[in-house]
């Protein structure tokens, strides 16, 4: 069973909770777990449609810190989610941590839990720079990244060499997919899966 990171920005319209829901039922009924990372908004919407289908056991939340630190809106639904036999990893941010290092253990949360999935399923609204460091950093593991822009295509950037490709699976769905096999030299002669700098200008196939 595989474990598939469902996360996005916090910024989120509620309108894409019941999208975010049907991708989290569609993992499911592939067999598929799912890591989320405890924030609002598409992080919210993933961790309550885990509960509401009974999918805890096996999937996990990331946090940057612990449950107490987590957004208000959020608690109940960790709680829910933690005594349906869901398993939540708590981060290095301490209940006094500043600002700084709380923001540094968002970063490690979302590193930590690009390592544990086989894939991520990104939901992207407004600038979303949380999100585009979680799918940097799955693109540079070699990690399948698959989004959903809320703002339109063109809102996409770059993981490197490669292109974005609508997923047909997915309605408004788009999948990286390098120019090279992971493991493989792009044409800049280093490792595809490191090639992965976020520009604005991005190719799109269709």
């Amino acid at each position: 069973m595989a474990l598939i990171g469902v996360v996005g920005s916090r910024e989120l319209p509620s309108a894409w909770a019941s999208r975010v829901a049907q991708v989290v039922g569609s993992l499911a009924a592939r067999g598929h777990s799912v890591a989320s990372g405890g924030a609002r908004g598409a992080d919210l919407f993933a961790l309550q449609a885990v509960v509401s289908h009974g999918l805890c056991k096996g999937s996990v939340v990331f946090l940057p810190g612990v449950v107490s630190q987590s957004p208000w809106a959020c608690r109940g639904s960790l709680q829910a989610f933690e005594q349906g036999g869901g398993s939540i990893v708590p981060g290095s941010a301490s209940p006094s941590a500043s600002r700084d290092e709380f923001v540094r253990a968002l970063f490690v949360r979302s590193q930590a839990l690009v390592a544990a999935c086989q894939g991520v399923v990104a939901f992207l609204s407004g600038k979303a720079s949380g999100t585009w460091f979680t799918c940097q950093a799955a693109a540079r593991l070699g990690r399948s990244v698959v989004v959903f822009p809320a703002d339109g295509a063109r809102s996409l950037r770059s993981l490197g060499c490669g292109s974005w490709r609508p997923l047909q699976a997915w309605a408004g769905a788009y999948q990286w997919v390098p120019s090279v096999p992971a493991g493989s030299r792009c044409k800049h002669g280093i490792l595809v899966q490191h090639c992965s700098g976020l520009r604005p200008a991005q190719r799109i196939e269709e």
